[in-house]
């Protein structure tokens, strides 16, 4: 498998799990939890910002969302990775995204590495989430990968 049909699976395994938290977090009162997602989904948005070369300097991370805007966000979100993977070859991946952080600082990092920072950023805020979630005595979803496979046609 090539590193961009590999990379499609993760992010479609992403956003399988990001439907999951959306639809728990619809049947709860954890704010803090609904804050960390909007925080997973802010973050995806910006990173996408950043690979088309738009300016991140002043950007908020922890932005105060309701699950309607998180929802939406999550949608739009989708749509602009699925078109950038969807139409990729690993050729893509090599390419050098310049960016400036929330602090205005400048970097350059390659196409590969920030997709899969976006990954593995989503994945971790998500386990706190879940953390966050039992701590309060609510059920979390189940989001691990190989639920994903398990439940899909990836497997």
């Amino acid at each position: 498998m090539e590193t961009i049909e590999h990379l499609r699976l993760l992010f479609d395994y992403d956003d399988w799990a990001n439907r999951r938290m959306i639809a728990a977090l619809r049947e709860t009162t954890s704010d803090r939890s609904l804050q960390i997602l909007a925080h997973v989904l802010i973050t995806k948005q910006e990173y996408f910002d950043r690979l088309a070369g738009r300016d991140s300097t002043g950007f908020d991370f922890w932005p105060p969302l309701a699950i309607d805007e998180c929802e939406q966000l999550f949608r739009s979100t989708q749509e602009q990775y699925s078109l950038l993977l969807d139409g990729a070859n690993d050729d893509l991946l090599d390419r050098t995204a310049s960016y400036k952080t929330s602090e205005g600082i400048p970097y350059e990092n390659s196409y590969r590495e920030l997709l899969t920072h976006v990954l593995f950023h989503s994945s971790i805020h998500r386990g706190n989430i879940v953390l966050k979630m039992r701590e309060e005595g609510l059920e979390p979803p189940k989001i691990d990968y190989i639920v994903y496979l398990r439940e899909t046609d990836n497997g």
